[in-house]
Order: structure tokens, then sequence, then C-alpha cells
């Protein structure tokens, strides 16, 4: 499926309606199959595959993934973080990058941009606290 800002923005907000109704942020099938069927409704000309239930939870899943990557980029020293040039990273040859991509994968595209959907995408997500000491 093919998604367009639009798209993703009209996705994570009926998540964040459905949110209290999820407990932590686990969103049932049920819930997943409502948010296509909301898309349909909204955007009646979709491009690409159908946005079914499955497509939604893959998306979902595509966004947890950024969101944990942005957080492990703003958390290691020596990266800076901006919504609207990423880790601000102006070399691809960057050892230091490199390396740090190469054990957080997901991070690869925030290199020199933001992530959009951050602050929607902070609120959907459970607190956790890390740490022996928490």
């Amino acid at each position: 499926a093919v998604w367009s800002k639009a798209e993703e923005t009209a996705f994570l907000e009926f998540l964040l309606k459905a949110l209290p109704s999820s407990g932590d942020g686990g969103f049932k099938t049920t819930t997943l199959n409502q948010a296509a069927t909301h898309l349909k409704e909204k955007f009646t000309q979709q491009r690409g595959a159908e946005k079914t239930g499955v497509v939604c939870k893959n998306k979902w899943t595509v966004f947890k993934k950024a969101y944990h990557s942005v957080i492990e980029i703003k958390c290691t020293s020596g990266f800076t973080w901006s919504d609207e040039h990423g880790a601000g990273i102006a070399d691809r040859k960057d050892d230091v990058w490199a390396r740090f991509t190469k054990s957080h994968p997901h991070a690869k595209p925030f290199m020199s941009k933001g992530f959009d959907h951050f602050e929607i995408m902070e609120q959907l997500m459970p607190n956790q606290s890390k740490g022996a000491h928490v």
C-alpha cells in the first residue's frame, strides 16, 4: 500500500481516539480493521494496495520502529536531533553514523530528515521507564 502523509496522519489520529480502549497501545485487530474502514471512507482515491486491517497493523509496526529509532538517536551522546533535519548528519560517509545504524538499522531514514509523526507517536506509545533505579 502507498501511504500519503495525510493518510498516515488520519490513521494515527484514529488510533489516538481509540487509545483509551486499547490499554497500553497494543491495538487489537478489531481496532485496526476499524482504522482501515475509516481510511477507506475518508480517502476514496487511495493509491496502491487496499489498506486493510493487516496493512494497518504493519504500518503501526513501522511507526513504532521509527519512534524507537528517534528515541535512540535523541538518547545517544554525540548526536543532536531536529524535527526538521533528524540527526543532522550531512556526510553520508560519517563513521559514527555508520556504526550507529549498523546496530540501529531503522534509524537510517533519520540521518538528515525528521520524523513527521513523532509528537502523536509520543502520545500513542506507553511510557516505558528503563533502568535499575526507576
